[in-house]
């Protein structure tokens, strides 16, 4: 990915899929991650040499235009394949600012394409959040709106959200909690998973406000994939009492 002209998004968008191709060709795996939706696909390529590949990019994807950013994310996550969709990642991690409400159809779009617990992880970490701050009760009803989306991707998105700094933060534990208290009963083992991981990086932060629920979900029999995720971090004779 080296030379001088500056690409249009559908040229580089081609260029990417020809060298990931090649650095997958170079490897015994199929994907770049353990993904189930057969609509994720992958060339093999791992993880070091995804993070060099990202960074030979850095020239060329700050010479896009924001829509020149979007549209080649866009066609990205288009391809299905699990590598182009971390680039896509990456291009929307600079370009927050563009998702204003009234382009918030689009950005569901984005987000619904990913078909993967590890993009939808990638994307609720960073760029996300970014959104979040800046347009809080907006971004309150599309999660929300997620929250009870057919598609299970959205769904795991609405709860995974809520974890890591903005679990932190406690600005949204009352939303975090409904959220995941309306996936309690969900049937799909990853979204089972996110709330189970919601509710442990809220617990680290908000422990007495936290394990009283998770208990009465064990109490409930809510599925051990959420309450045995939440209790990950419960220790030494609090466990033992718990169990």
């Amino acid at each position: 990915m080296s030379g001088q002209r500056k690409a249009d998004p559908q040229d580089l968008q081609a260029a990417i899929a020809s060298s990931l191709s090649v650095l997958g060709a170079n490897t015994p795996y199929l994907a770049d991650a353990n993904e189930p939706d057969p609509r994720y696909l992958g060339y093999g390529v791992r993880a070091p040499e995804m993070k060099r590949f990202l960074a030979s990019l850095k020239t060329q994807i700050a010479n896009l235009s924001t829509e020149g950013k979007i549209d080649l994310a866009r066609r990205l996550i288009a391809s299905g394949y699990g590598e182009q969709k971390s680039v896509a990642l990456a291009l929307l991690e600079t370009v927050p600012d563009h998702f204003t409400p009234d382009r918030f159809g689009e950005l569901k779009t984005l987000v619904a394409g990913l078909h993967g617990w590890s993009k939808i992880d990638g994307v609720t970490k960073l760029f996300l959040p970014r959104i979040l701050e800046n347009h809080e009760r907006e971004m309150m009803d599309l999660l929300g709106s997620w929250n009870t989306s057919e598609d299970q991707w959205l769904r795991r998105a609405s709860v995974v959200i809520f974890t890591r700094k903005v679990a932190k933060s406690g600005l949204f534990k009352e939303v975090a909690l409904r959220h995941c208290d309306n996936l309690k009963s969900n049937p799909e083992h990853l979204v089972q998973t996110g709330v189970g991981w919601c509710l442990r990086d809220l617990m680290r932060w908000h422990k007495d406000e936290i394990l009283p629920y998770v208990l009465e979900l064990r109490r409930k029999g809510v599925s051990s994939k959420i309450t045995l995720y939440a209790l990950r971090d419960i220790k030494g004779e609090e466990r033992r009492a718990i169990f």
